[in-house]
């Protein structure tokens, strides 16, 4: 039984349509297309907070990532009244901190409440239609593969229910992907071919094994652990399919932990603890 689902979600293109067109941390042919339509002064207003709302795998999560990205997807309501909500919160005292962040998020907020209606009824309806259609393609190689039972079996451990969904946006090519925006969904990009999407989201269900196979390791407590866990995840799914390749940053950790296998087997606590205590210190 496939274990990876597949959603369209507006609220959450939207939010990284945004980002896109205002080029904070992403500057694509996409958010070209759509950057006329808006006022530079409230792109500049996205831009200018781009430390604080954007990420980088492994070497930066920005503070207001979470409330200010994240948010829209962890609440249930739609992305106005998240921002709607949350200047609420503002204006009661519900947020401490410092005046002048305070300020900068509030502004933010009222630019994403002031264009989400544009959004809905004049963007989201063609673009929804790309991707359903390579959302359709991808889900088909993924449910004729068996990927997700060998991907267990490889790991040693099974994904509970609600299982893994991978929201694929068509906004954010050229940036940061593969990003957890809840417990159980990871944002994908459209931008690259079926097969490579499939080995790009295998690679993250993957890292969702992981996090339960080394939850007694702290492999996912730190920055500096990323590629002993990226790695990890690229050598588990290489066993797989040994024509796969995603991160080309962590093909010699896959290696090692090739060589490793020798001494440890495939066991993933093992493989990660011998791979911790061979890199480099200090």
């Amino acid at each position: 039984m496939n274990k990876i689902l597949f959603s369209a979600d507006p609220e959450i293109s939207y939010v990284f349509h945004m980002l896109s067109a205002a080029k904070c941390g992403y500057d694509n042919a996409y958010g070209a297309k759509y950057r006329g339509r808006y006022d530079p002064a409230d792109l500049k207003c996205i831009s200018d907070q781009a430390l604080h709302l954007t990420v980088r795998g492994g070497e930066h999560c920005g503070d207001w990532y979470g409330p200010m990205v994240c948010g829209p997807a962890q609440s249930g309501l739609s992305a106005k009244d998240y921002y709607a909500e949350t200047i609420a919160w503002i204006e009661a005292g519900k947020l401490e901190l410092p005046g002048d962040a305070l300020d900068a998020i509030v502004r933010v907020c009222r630019v994403m409440i002031r264009y989400d209606d544009d959004y809905m009824e004049q963007i989201w309806p063609a673009e929804r239609e790309r991707v359903t259609g390579y959302m359709d393609a991808v889900r088909t190689l993924f449910e004729d593969s068996g990927f997700t039972e060998q991907a267990e079996a490889a790991v040693g451990v099974s994904l509970p229910p609600p299982w893994f969904t991978a929201v694929l946006v068509p906004s954010i090519e050229g940036g940061a992907e593969a990003i957890d925006i809840t417990d159980t969904q990871d944002v994908f990009g459209i931008s690259r071919s079926a097969e490579a999407e499939k080995a790009f989201i295998s690679h993250e269900f993957i890292i969702y094994l992981l996090k339960i196979a080394l939850k007694d390791e702290g492999a996912f407590q730190s920055p500096e652990n990323w590629l002993l866990t990226e790695g990890l995840a690229e050598y588990y799914l290489q066993k797989i399919d040994s024509q796969a390749r995603t991160f080309q940053s962590c093909q010699q950790q896959a290696e090692t932990y090739r060589q490793l296998e020798t001494t440890c087997g495939t066991d993933a606590a093992k493989l990660y603890r011998a791979a911790k205590h061979k890199r480099p210190q200090g």
